[in-house]
C-alpha cells in the first residue's frame, strides 16, 4: 500500500484501516445497558403478576386483584398505604 493511501486512511478513520484491523467489540452506550436492565426489571415484574393472576396465589399478602385495583385507582398511594406498602 502506498504511503498517501495510508495517511489518508490514517486522517479519515483515526489511525485504523478498515478492513486491516481485527474488528473489536463495541460496548453498549450507557443508555441502551439502563433500558436493558429496566425492560429486564418489568418483564420479571409482570411475569410474576402474571403467575399471581393465574394461580390466584398472593405475595406478602397482595393479590393480583389488589394490584390491578392500586393500578386503576387515582389515588395509587392511598392504595400502596393499605396494601402496607408506606407508612
Amino acid at each position: 500500500m502506498g504511503a498517501y493511501r495510508e495517511q489518508l486512511l490514517k486522517e479519515n478513520y483515526g489511525g485504523r484501516v478498515r478492513g486491516f484491523t481485527a474488528q473489536e467489540e463495541e460496548e453498549p452506550s450507557g443508555s441502551l445497558a439502563l433500558f436493558k436492565l429496566k425492560f429486564t426489571i418489568s418483564l420479571i415484574l409482570f411475569a410474576g403478576f402474571a403467575y399471581l393472576s393465574i394461580t390466584g396465589g398472593s405475595f406478602y399478602n397482595v393479590t393480583a386483584e389488589q394490584i390491578v385495583q392500586a393500578v386503576t385507582e387515582e389515588n395509587l398511594s392511598e392504595q400502596l398505604l393499605e396494601l402496607g406498602f408506606y407508612e
